[in-house]
Formats: structure tokens, sequence, C-alpha cells
């Protein structure tokens, strides 16, 4: 692999990374990312593993570590987002965004640090991503959502409602023949469809779908397809600190948006390389190393 130092930005369309994304972000010039959306260990307190047949060896089932979401404490956890968040700030250009995926464990928690970083007025929204499928609880409410935390870098920022519309319900009365105001005037449905929401309905990814490739926190393509089409436009940098199983890049490949995506585990970077060759971004890509790191920065 080459090293990230050594790739002019200018002429990038792709990188893949292995290594700290501490290391990275700090290598990249500042105000260049039109979009950073990421999904972070989400404080599990586990070790997260994959079968070995999603890497390089196939071992009847058995599983191998991915990746380490064990903190000594909260405090742990908070510095070292905090300082990659930091980082991520540097890199945005002044009309550029970030989106941190995350869950009930800490959303509140590093909602308050972005504050800090990005600045209260700088937040947009916070995106309830709801899904159905898995365990019930019989003791509370089942946990079926994650939070999507958008904030913009400046007082500009990219946001095409249009390109994320979804079609009207085939009951809707407005969707057939519109309204008529008070004021007489008409209200005609959009041809595209209905705005969306701050409350997404995406399903979690079938076990049995071709789409999913083994990794343990792997995100439906629908969801990253719905961010970037809303946040970012064709040809802009959209960056992954990480990258978990590549779900970002490769829907960043299928819109046209350069990008670059990081991630610390093997087993990613494997198979981020494996689905961007499977849909034929083998050659639209470079490959970087750079050196080993605990989560303990």
């Amino acid at each position: 692999m080459k090293s990230v130092l050594t790739i002019p930005m200018g002429t990038l369309h792709g990188l893949l990374v292995h290594g700290d994304n501490l290391e990275l972000l700090a290598s990249l010039p500042g105000a260049i990312a039109d979009l950073i959306v990421t999904d972070p260990p989400f404080f599990t307190d586990k070790i997260r593993t994959v079968p070995r047949s999603t890497s390089r060896t196939n071992s009847n089932g058995a599983t191998e570590a991915s990746f380490d979401d064990r903190w000594r404490d909260l405090d742990q956890y908070k510095k070292f987002l905090r300082i990659r968040l930091e980082e991520a700030r540097r890199i945005l250009k002044t009309d550029g965004s970030i989106v941190l995926h995350l869950d009930y464990r800490v959303v509140h928690d590093i909602r308050t640090e972005m504050d800090r970083i990005f600045g209260r007025r700088q937040f947009i929204n916070e995106i309830i991503w709801h899904y159905t499928g898995g365990g019930r609880s019989r003791r509370y409410f089942s946990r079926k959502h994650d939070t999507l935390l958008w904030y913009a870098k400046g007082k500009q920022w990219t946001f095409n409602i249009d390109a994320v519309r979804v079609p009207y319900e085939s009951s809707s009365g407005y969707a057939h023949s519109g309204i008529v105001g008070r004021n007489g005037k008409r209200y005609r449905p959009h041809p595209l469809g209905t705005p969306v929401d701050d409350v997404w309905d995406i399903p979690i990814i079938n076990p049995l779908s071709k789409e999913r490739c083994g990794f343990p926190t792997q995100k439906p393509e629908k969801l990253l397809k719905r961010i970037l089409l809303a946040m970012s436009n064709e040809g802009d940098l959209v960056i992954d600190p990480f990258c978990g199983s590549g779900t970002s890049v490769v829907v960043a490949e299928q819109l046209g948006r350069r990008w670059i995506a990081c991630d610390v585990t093997e087993q990613a970077i494997a198979i981020t390389a494996k689905r961007l060759e499977e849909i034929g971004a083998g050659r639209r890509f470079k490959t970087a190393q750079l050196g080993n790191s605990e989560h303990t920065s």
C-alpha cells in the first residue's frame, strides 16, 4: 500500500486507508471535505466479531475479532472521539457537513461534544433511523432506532430535498388531486413525491440479502444513499473515518462522489475492497497503509 501522504489530493477519486483514522485526518489538508459521514464504535463494551469466511479463511463458521469496542470509562471514549471530531471539523469545507451515527448509549454525551466543537448553532438535525427486526424485549420498549447527528461547519450547506422525496401513500387524497387552500389557491402534489422528515423508516439488511457481507455493524445501502443524495453533490469529496463494511464508499461510488475511507481493522478493509471490486470500482481507487494503533488515544 502507498503512504497517504504521497497521494496528490487533486487527482484522487477514491482512497482506502488501513490504520488509525486520527493519523489520517491529521495528515489531510484543511477544508477539503464536502461531507463527512461515519459510524464510530457505539460504546457497547464488547469485542465485535466477523465470520472467518468473510476475511481470508473459511473455518466452519468460526469467528475472529473485528474491532474492540471496550473502554475504560466514558471519559476515555469521549476523548477518543473528541480529538477525531476536532480534526474532522478542520478538514471540512466552510459549506461542508458532518453526519455522525450513534445509538442510545452515548448519543446525548457526544451531541454535547459536537456542540462544543462545531457550535450549538451549527446543529441541523437529529435524524432518527427507525428499523424493525431482531428480538423484542419483555422488560422495556424494544430499542429499534439509531440517531444521526447532522452538523454544518458554516452558515451554508448542501441540502437536496428533491433528491430524497418518497412516493405519496396510495390512499392520499392530496396525491391524487391536491388541495385547495382557504385563499382559493390549488396546491398540487410534487411529481417526485413527498419530502422526508427527520424520522426515517428504513429496514435493516435481511440476513439472506445479497447485500449482506458479514461485518457485524453493516448498515443498509438505502440509508447511506439517502444521506449522500441529500447532503452532497456529484463530484463532492465524502470522507468516512470509520468505514467498517464500506457501505458509505460503495454508495459514494454508485452516486459519482469522490471519497476517502479509513478503518483500523484488516477485516473492514478487506471487505470494503471486495465490495468495491464487485461493483467494478477496483481500478478507480488507491490504497494506503498507516501505522497500527490502539483506541486508547
